[in-house]
């Protein structure tokens, strides 16, 4: 890797454009220059100088020209994700801004695990919606690993999940956490399951065939330590899919067995679409969680968005009180 010198702050802040940041997450976006530029209505000479800048302010190169076009250099990963943060900075600043000409306002970026959705995100979002029309929320839904890097990037403000490391212990560090409730698991059928619905045990489904979430989701490492705790070779899933409308739609039409949050299979159960069979899964998940960047400073809208979904929380007999960590 090549060698940085060091870099002189203040040289670097004068140094610096907007405009420089915002190409250098085109070409990450795009995987061309030309491309970049034309997004953001620039020459390609013009863009190709303001990328020499940006490189030279930091001494570095950002960019390696391959045959699969402009890809970023460990450096270039780096720049462009500080680059992600500081735009996304103007943005706050310009949306609390008008917050306090008009009061609360903006947008929040909000990622959550598909467990949260039905009880707790759902019934918040629709209450902003009715309550508070100047607040836009745009939601992602993924597994937790997924979401902890778009917290990371500055791409999500919060996020309703867990924040376990590559071990299934440790998080990551700079995050704050607030405990909001468990995840109960079922063992899901679809229709053309043809196996004994009166199983009591995971050794009754031993030799079932199964769609699991793909690794390293918290899911599919909790399923396979079940199996391991009941002394049962971990299952090689026939299909992985992470999507809950995915897993529903092949549990339709196939003989396959899943497992879904009950708060998911729940309304699906009671429409007749999947049964739940009375499996039990042991809790290895542990409770979902707020989280935010603890090193970011939170707008007034997204404190407040915060504030519904603790306020939602406690209100749900189903969950403890949260506790912060």
């Amino acid at each position: 890797m090549q060698a940085v010198p060091p870099i002189d702050t203040s040289k670097l802040l004068n140094r610096l454009k907007l405009r420089q940041l915002v190409l250098l997450l085109e070409i990450e976006a795009t995987g061309n220059l030309h491309r970049a530029a034309e997004r953001i209505h620039l020459s390609q000479p013009s863009a190709s100088k303001l990328l020499q800048e940006v490189e030279s302010a930091l001494g570095a190169t950002l960019f390696e020209r391959t045959q699969r076009g402009m890809v970023p250099t460990a450096f270039g990963t780096l720049a462009a994700r500080y680059a992600r943060l500081m735009l996304t900075d103007l943005s706050n600043l310009r949306q609390e801004l008008d917050g306090l000409k008009t009061g609360l306002s903006g947008q929040v970026r909000i990622g959550a695990i598909v467990a949260a959705v039905p009880d707790l995100v759902a019934p918040v979002l629709a209450g902003i919606a009715t309550d508070h029309p100047g607040i836009g929320v745009s939601l992602v839904t993924d597994t937790s690993d997924a979401l902890l890097a778009g917290l990371r990037s500055g791409r999500l403000d919060l996020m309703i999940g867990r924040m376990l490391g590559a071990d299934g212990q440790a998080g990551p560090s700079g995050l704050a956490r607030v405990t909001l409730g468990p995840e109960r698991l079922r063992v899901v059928a679809g229709p053309a399951w043809s196996g004994e619905r009166a199983v009591g045990a995971l050794s009754d489904l031993a030799k079932a065939g199964w769609i699991l979430q793909a690794p390293p989701s918290p899911m599919r490492r909790a399923i396979e330590a079940a199996f391991t705790l009941a002394h049962l070779p971990v299952p090689t899933p026939r299909i992985e899919a992470s999507s809950v409308l995915a897993t529903v739609m092949l549990l339709q039409r196939t003989a396959l067995l899943a497992v879904l949050p009950g708060s998911v299979s729940r309304p699906y159960a009671a429409a007749g679409m999947l049964s739940e069979l009375p499996v039990k899964i042991p809790d290895l998940l542990g409770p979902y969680a707020l989280i935010s960047d603890a090193g970011r400073p939170q707008s007034p809208t997204v404190a407040q968005v915060a504030r519904l979904i603790l306020a939602r929380a406690i209100g749900n007999p189903d969950r403890p009180v949260p506790t912060a960590s």
